[in-house]
């Protein structure tokens, strides 16, 4: 088991530093590496862009012009974290066609000339041995001390599906000797399932990395042009801190090492 290293997979491009940024900048800090993963191909999302006044213009663009943007964006944001993106490319479940049409990826619908015939979604790659594999795979080559990604319980199906995908390839790679933990973070995004669903079993100090966090968040202009109006959960206040990031505990394989900080903080 090599520990000092953490691995967050996100379903798009800023949701990890929406919902971990604080964190791994955190650990960054304290010499972790961080494996910064990707499990949608992100060819999907509106192009905002600020006004003189401040006002928000939102343009709606086909996939062949926001995916290189929001992929070039990630590929910074990982450089941010001082480490390189990874790109499980597993389709979003809608795309703009470059003839402008809105298309919805069911079963025999067209796909786009960037997915390949044999990549499932991201709403069906839980349920494809070979992306489970390849992702288990991912797991075992890095042997991150945990695993931090999106919860199940969610309003966004793609988050929803990355959360199964991730599940289910923690699960291949544990069986395979792997001993860390997956740590489902509480997404910013509001959830429409109450409050059974938004407590929380551990958290993440970030107070003094919140500035950074921001600036990691800025990084994707796109979509978050101005993340100072960004409307965060005061989980903080319920932490007795100023700022914390939120996490229920998955799974663990292992008794953690308690003489690892990550583990320190989450097991505290």
């Amino acid at each position: 088991m090599t520990y000092q290293k953490l691995m967050a997979i996100g379903a798009h491009a800023d949701d990890i530093e929406l919902n971990v940024g604080g964190t791994l900048c955190k650990y960054k800090d304290l010499g972790y590496e961080v494996v910064y993963v990707m499990s949608t191909n992100n060819m999907s999302g509106n192009w905002s862009k600020l006004r003189p006044d401040g006002t928000k213009e939102i343009n709606v663009l086909p996939y062949d012009k926001i995916m290189p943007q929001r992929k070039k964006e990630a590929a910074a944001a990982a450089e941010f974290f001082g480490t390189k993106v990874i790109h499980l490319d597993h389709p979003q479940r809608a795309y703009v066609a470059k003839d402008g049409r809105k298309i919805k990826l069911h079963y025999a619908n067209p796909r786009p000339d960037c997915i390949p015939p044999d990549t499932p979604s991201i709403l069906t790659a839980h349920e494809d041995k070979m992306a489970v594999q390849e992702l288990a795979n991912l797991i075992l080559e890095h042997q991150p001390e945990a695993i931090l990604t999106h919860g199940p319980i969610m309003v966004d199906m793609e988050h929803v599906g990355t959360s199964m995908l991730v599940t289910k390839a923690y699960k291949q790679a544990t069986k395979a000797g792997y001993e860390g933990i997956l740590l489902y973070w509480l997404d910013i995004t509001p959830t429409i399932f109450g409050t059974a669903f938004t407590r929380w079993d551990t958290f993440v100090d970030v107070s003094n990395y919140w500035d950074q966090k921001l600036e990691a968040v800025g990084i994707h202009a796109c979509q978050m042009p101005d993340p100072s109006r960004l409307d965060f959960m005061p989980w903080g206040e319920s932490c007795g801190c100023k700022h914390a990031e939120v996490f229920n505990i998955g799974e663990y394989n292992k008794l953690p090492q308690k003489q690892s900080p990550f583990y320190q903080e989450i097991f505290k």
